[in-house]
């Protein structure tokens, strides 16, 4: 398997340049390198399919957006790679197609807005086990900023004219609403607040 190959490959170059890093450092490098690994075939994979289907442009935007509040956000990540190809390849082939060609009602875009900034004054930030958010000076800053990031994209949501934009802003905050839902970590059986795990266990 590739990712197998170029990971493990990898390691052992770091191993032979840095011996001293310890087996928790090695660990921590391989979860960054399988994590790169993921999102640029994922990426790539993406933008070919837009190419093809003629929605570059949309798909790069939805990308954008979307990953500037889950810079700050965060949110759910797939426990297995499969799981991350199969949610993440429609979510960002159909909804680039849907903000292209469908006008969605002012309501609509204003109730999205509004339970996206009430979502992350109130889940955001979610971490992840592999991921902690241990530090409470952080987690406040990173949800200070989540909120004022959703507040920007409300204001354009409301402000601009062009539709397209306005459709994207709203499915970008949906996207990261749903990712950092309670519920959502509930039905992937996945762990959720894993800083106060980590709390416990030091306490």
């Amino acid at each position: 398997m590739m990712k197998r190959f170029v990971i493990n490959n990898s390691i052992k170059i770091i191993k032979k340049y840095y011996p001293d890093y310890s087996n928790e450092q090695i660990e921590k490098i391989q979860y960054g390198l399988e994590s790169i690994y993921l999102t640029t075939t994922k990426i790539i994979v993406i933008i070919v399919l837009s190419i093809l289907l003629n929605t570059f442009k949309e798909t790069i935007s939805l990308l954008l957006l979307f990953n500037v509040l889950r810079m700050t956000s965060f949110g759910i990540h797939a426990s297995k790679s499969w799981i991350c190809w199969i949610t993440s390849i429609p979510t960002f082939i159909i909804v680039p197609l849907i903000c292209k060609n469908y006008i969605l009602p002012m309501y609509v875009l204003i109730t999205i807005s509004s339970l996206a900034i009430i979502s992350f004054a109130f889940f955001a930030p979610a971490d992840t086990k592999k991921r902690p958010l241990i530090r409470k000076k952080k987690r406040i800053i990173y949800k200070i900023i989540s909120i004022i990031i959703a507040l920007i994209y409300s204001i354009l949501i409301v402000s601009t004219n062009n539709q397209f934009l306005k459709n994207t802003l709203a499915f970008s905050l949906l996207i990261e609403s749903i990712l950092i839902c309670p519920l959502t970590y509930r039905i992937f059986n996945m762990p959720y607040n894993n800083y106060k795990k980590y709390l416990k266990s030091i306490v």
